[in-house]
C-alpha cells in the first residue's frame, strides 16, 4: 500500500504537476500529475537512475522526458543518481521562466505547515483525464459524504482534495448524520476552530469558504449570528418579547442608559422597555445593521420604539426604519417622548415657526402619518407646522430629569 503523503508533499505534487504540464513534451503532458506524484513518493536522497526510469516507464515516458526534467532543474545529476527539487509555486506558474537560480522546496524533509495558509484554490485546474494516481484520489473523494462531491466539482478538481485532504476529512466527520455544519450555538470562529483547528478557515472571504461554495455547500454552515459593535446598546437581560428604544442622538441614549444601568429603571417616560440602542442618525443607511444586532438577542419578537429629532430628517429615519423592518420586527414612534417634546416646545415657542430653522427644505416630508395618530389634535397641528416649514425640535429639549 502506498504511503500517505504529508501536506507538504501534497503541495509539492500539485506544484510540480503544474510545471510539468507546461514543460513536458506535448505527448506526455497529460501524465504530468502521475509523474510528479511518482517522483515525490520516492522519498530518497539521492534518487537512483533506476527509480526515475521506473516512474517514467509507468507512464510511457522516456529519454526525451528525462531530458526535460533535467533542463527544468527538477532533477539534478549527483553521484549515483539524481536529486529532486520542486520549484516554488510562483515559479511553477511562470510560462516563460528566466534563467538563473531557483528557489526550491526539498520534498524529502517536509516542514511543519506555516501558521499562515498559503494554499489557494484560484490556480487549480479541472482535470478530466484518468490516471492511476487520479483514480486513487477520486476513490478517496467518493468515500466522503456525498454532499461534498455530488455537484461534480471536487471529482473534476482532484488537486483540491490533495491540498485540503485534512480539512475535507474533518468536514466529512463533522457532517456525519447531521444536516448542517454546526447547530447555531457557536460563533463562526469557534465552529471553524472546533472542526478544522483554524479559527479563520470559515471566514467569509477565506479559502475555506470558497471551497464550500465550489462544492455547492455555501449554505451548510450554521453558526451563532455575529455580534457587531457598530451600534452602542444596553440590553441587560434576555426577554422573549423585547421592547427596545432606538435613539437618534447620543445624549438621550446616554440618559436612558444611565437610568437603566445606574438607577435600575425599567420604565422610560412611563413605558416598559428592556434596552436602549444608539442609532446615530445613520441607522437606515445600512439595512443589515439593526437586524443583525436583533438577530443576536434571541427574542421571539421585537418592538422598536424609535425616538429622534422632530424635523424632516428625523421623521424620515422613522419612516425608512418602518419600511426596512417590514415582516422582521415592529417599529413604532416612541410616542410618550415625542408628546413631551412637543409640549416643551409649545411652552417655549407658542408660534411653531419660532423653532430653530434648518437647511432641510429640500428633504421630502415623510413619517408624519406614523406619529400624528398618537397625538392630540393641537399637538398634531403644531408638529405639522414645524415639519412642513423645515423647523427643528431637537431631542435634547428633554434631559435626564424628564425620563
Amino acid at each position: 500500500m502506498a504511503q500517505k503523503l504529508t501536506e507538504q508533499e501534497q503541495a509539492a505534487v500539485v506544484t510540480l504537476a503544474k510545471l510539468l504540464g507546461k514543460e513536458l513534451p506535448a505527448a506526455h503532458r497529460s501524465n504530468a500529475g502521475g509523474i510528479a506524484s511518482g517522483l515525490v513518493r520516492l522519498r530518497k536522497k539521492p534518487l537512483t537512475a533506476a527509480d526515475v526510469t521506473a516512474v517514467l516507464d509507468r507512464y510511457g515516458a522516456g529519454k526525451e522526458e528525462l531530458e526535460a526534467l533535467l533542463a527544468m532543474d527538477v532533477l539534478s545529476p549527483v553521484d549515483g543518481g539524481y536529486e529532486l527539487s520542486v520549484p516554488t509555486e510562483d515559479r511553477a506558474d511562470e510560462k516563460d521562466a528566466p534563467s538563473g537560480p531557483r528557489a526550491i522546496a526539498k520534498t524529502e524533509r517536509p516542514k511543519p505547515p506555516a501558521r499562515r495558509d498559503v494554499r489557494t484554490l484560484s490556480r487549480l485546474d479541472t482535470v478530466r483525464k484518468q490516471t492511476p494516481e487520479l483514480a486513487g484520489v477520486r476513490r478517496k473523494i467518493i468515500d466522503l459524504d456525498p454532499r461534498l462531491w455530488i455537484n461534480g466539482w471536487l471529482l473534476s478538481t482532484p488537486d483540491a482534495y490533495v491540498l485540503y485532504e485534512r480539512e475535507l476529512r474533518a468536514l466529512d466527520a463533522a457532517l456525519a448524520g447531521r444536516p448542517s455544519l454546526g447547530d447555531g450555538s457557536m460563533s463562526l470562529r469557534e465552529l471553524s476552530y472546533r472542526v478544522f483547528g483554524d479559527e479563520k478557515f470559515l471566514a467569509l472571504e477565506s479559502e475555506g469558504r470558497k471551497l464550500l461554495h465550489l462544492m455547492g455547500l455555501s449554505d451548510i454552515v450554521c453558526s451563532r449570528p455575529q455580534v457587531k459593535l457598530e451600534l452602542l446598546h444596553h440590553i441587560p437581560k434576555h426577554h422573549r418579547h423585547l421592547r427596545l428604544v432606538v435613539s437618534e442622538n447620543l445624549d438621550p441614549w446616554v440618559n436612558m442608559r444611565n437610568a437603566m444601568y445606574l438607577d435600575g429603571r425599567k420604565r422610560i417616560f412611563g413605558e416598559r422597555v428592556h434596552g436602549v440602542v444608539f442609532g446615530n442618525g445613520y441607522l437606515v443607511d445600512d439595512p443589515h445593521k439593526l437586524p443583525d444586532l436583533l438577530a443576536t438577542l434571541g427574542a421571539d419578537d421585537v418592538t422598536v420604539l424609535y425616538w429622534g429629532d422632530i424635523d424632516r430628517a428625523g421623521l424620515s429615519i422613522l419612516a425608512k426604519l418602518a419600511d426596512m423592518a417590514a415582516g422582521r420586527f415592529e417599529v413604532e414612534p416612541f410616542a410618550a417622548a415625542y408628546r413631551l417634546m412637543l409640549r416643551r416646545a409649545m411652552e417655549r415657542f407658542p408660534d411653531p415657526l419660532d423653532n430653530e430653522a434648518t437647511d432641510q427644505n429640500g428633504v421630502q416630508v415623510r413619517g408624519l402619518e406614523l406619529l400624528e395618530g398618537s397625538l392630540k389634535k393641537r399637538e398634531a397641528a403644531y408638529l405639522r407646522e414645524v415639519v412642513e416649514n423645515a423647523r427643528l425640535i431637537p431631542q435634547e429639549i428633554l434631559t435626564a430629569e424628564d425620563l
